[in-house]
């Protein structure tokens, strides 16, 4: 397997002025990362101001771009009956896979849904369905498969459900981005990587301390409750040996009252990659 870095490690999810990409990957690869996650939203770093220019830079970097991210998909619900917030969600869809191809990326992480109590949990699934179908028309025709992540938005917790509705959308376009840590709190890795076995796109990583048990149980790798040599174990069973791309930012150190980036960032992408390191040079 290979180790990549997302790039929010290092910028944090929130700047006040635009970051510098190509440098981001860069430090990923002086880091000797296999290669890096670029990152894009609806502000700074909307898909529309990365130049063409920009887009050769990144990869003249000369370190692989396996997929892209984003967290866009919160705001522009691709579950929502409103049909202009999903059209706005489609559209940063569209320009998301863009990026990608322009990158060389595989992948592009979409979160498929957000539930809303005010929105019977059906209708949000009919509609995501929907938006992925349409969705994967463009990922085809741009070569992009989409990467659906497990994530808390009290959708799809179940691995059956998820399995169920990867299968429903049924495009090879639409697969699983699996985050390791997302589903510690949820449910166990063993159901999760058996029951979607040949239908993961893509892995994210980062460590959970399960006595905290809430959103502020985030951790390093090694530094929570995910035991990591088994779950390396269980994606080569389910034979996946791709990229494990760390998403570990500064915040995820219990004792940081004000993470620093970028020192904290760099730091915590050297913290992850070295105990990645160990971890599969151990199993």
């Amino acid at each position: 397997m290979k180790v990549g870095l997302n790039l929010w490690t290092l910028l944090g999810w929130s700047y006040e002025r635009r970051p510098d990409v190509a440098w981001a990957v860069g430090v990923a690869k002086e880091l000797g990362y296999d290669g890096a996650e670029v990152v894009y939203d609806d502000g700074l770093l909307d898909p529309r101001t990365f130049s063409g220019e920009e887009r050769a830079k990144i990869r003249g970097v000369g370190l692989e771009i396996p997929s892209v991210a984003t967290g866009v998909f919160w705001k522009y619900n691709l579950g929502s009956p409103d049909e202009g917030e999903r059209r706005r969600g489609l559209e940063y869809v569209r320009l998301g896979l863009e990026l990608a191809r322009d990158l060389g990326a595989r992948v592009l992480l979409v979160v498929p849904a957000v539930a809303r109590p005010e929105v019977p949990y059906e209708v949000t699934y009919d509609y995501a369905k929907l938006s992925l179908r349409e969705a994967a028309r463009v990922a085809e025709d741009l070569g992009v498969v989409i990467g659906v992540e497990n994530v808390w938005n009290r959708f799809l917790y179940s691995p059956l459900e998820f399995r169920r509705f990867l299968d429903e959308i049924n495009s090879d376009y639409v697969r699983a981005y699996l985050d390791v840590g997302n589903l510690v709190n949820f449910g166990y890795h063993e159901h999760w990587i058996g029951l979607l076995r040949g239908r993961i796109a893509m892995v994210h990583v980062k460590d959970f301390d399960a006595g905290v048990g809430n959103i502020r149980g985030f951790r390093h790798v090694g530094r929570g409750s995910i035991d990591w040599p088994k779950v390396v174990r269980l994606l080569r069973a389910a034979g996946y040996d791709g990229f494990l791309n760390v998403e570990c930012p500064p915040e995820f150190y219990p004792d940081l009252e004000r993470p620093r980036y970028p020192e904290d960032g760099i730091r915590a992408a050297r913290d992850n990659l070295e105990a990645l390191r160990r971890i599969l040079g151990a199993v």
